[in-house]
């Protein structure tokens, strides 16, 4: 029997790349698809596109209000079906045949009786518009533990499968007010609620880069620390209020030792220099070999917009 999983797709006027992407979702082998569709507010032929696939029963989609990308991400698995694994995928990627099957198979070497939640994430190849290679765009990783996930959620949303454990933590709270990006707010509930992360290094799809990218660009550490550290200028402690919502909604569903890193974490971030100082240069949270990281934390800290 094939593995039923459910992608969920954010589109907005992404009518020049949305046919390969979506054939590349029905193309997938070893796996039943079924693809929901949520359009956040296009006004080219994206509407056009997708009702012409719904029409061959190949998609459902509806139309929301513009709640941008990361909000409408998290609508579509608020509004997800019953399934056993979900996926995020983009409007402009192609994956490779066995993308989905693969990943669900190393979600279930994780999975046990307790349904414990369950998050897959990979690398990818960055390619340009016309899937031409760009030299070093492979290779990526993901913070595999909560205190690292507190420092710094580095997963990428494209790339994420979970399983239905997983999907109902998310789906039994509201669209969170204060978020960086979904893909960092399904990470650090993930991790916080005592799941795994399953990271796999092999390049499972094609990741476009072209200038109407509605998120994304170039996945470097440098321009990924250059992105949050402009966010957290203009959004003054952005990862304070963010952790602070994910503690009011899932306080009482961290293990303890969960919860203590997350409170110690915001009472310190909040504190004084003395505090600061003490939390940017805590063993616990940092995060071994990404020195880049570890300084980007740590300047946040210091200047007081963490």
């Amino acid at each position: 029997m094939k593995k039923q999983v459910t992608v969920l797709m954010s589109t907005y006027n992404g009518e020049k790349y949305l046919r390969q992407q979506i054939d590349s979702l029905l193309d997938q082998e070893g796996v039943e698809v079924d693809i929901r569709v949520r359009d956040d507010g296009s006004t080219d032929q994206t509407l056009s596109i997708l009702d012409e696939y719904q029409q061959k029963g190949l998609l459902h989609y509806y139309i929301g209000e513009n709640l941008k990308t990361a909000r409408s991400f998290l609508q579509l698995v608020l509004d997800s079906p019953e399934s056993k694994y979900y996926a995020f995928s983009d409007q402009d990627d192609v994956w490779n045949k066995n993308k989905l099957n693969r990943a669900i198979s190393l979600i279930e070497e994780h999975e046990s009786m307790t349904e414990m939640p369950v998050l897959y994430a990979g690398s990818f190849k960055m390619t340009d518009q016309n899937l031409r290679g760009i030299p070093g765009g492979e290779g990526h990783f993901t913070t595999q533990t909560f205190a690292n996930a507190i420092v710094y959620s580095c997963c990428t949303g494209c790339t994420i499968v979970m399983n239905k454990s997983l999907r109902d933590y998310l789906k039994s709270k509201p669209l969170p007010q204060h978020m960086l990006m979904h893909d960092d707010w399904v990470h650090k509930v993930c991790l916080g609620v005592g799941g795994k992360v399953v990271f796999d290094s092999k390049p499972m799809m094609l990741y476009r880069q072209h200038g109407n990218n509605v998120d994304g660009g170039i996945h470097s550490i440098k321009d990924k620390i250059n992105k949050v550290l402009s966010e957290r200028r203009k959004n003054a402690r952005i990862m304070t209020t963010q952790l602070k919502e994910l503690l009011s909604l899932y306080g009482n569903q961290l293990p303890e030792k969960n919860k203590r890193l997350l409170t110690h974490a915001l009472a310190y971030g909040q504190g004084s220099l003395m505090k600061r100082l003490n939390l940017a240069f805590d063993p616990t949270y940092a995060i071994k070999d990404k020195a880049s990281l570890n300084h980007e934390f740590r300047i946040s800290l210091l200047m007081n917009y963490w």
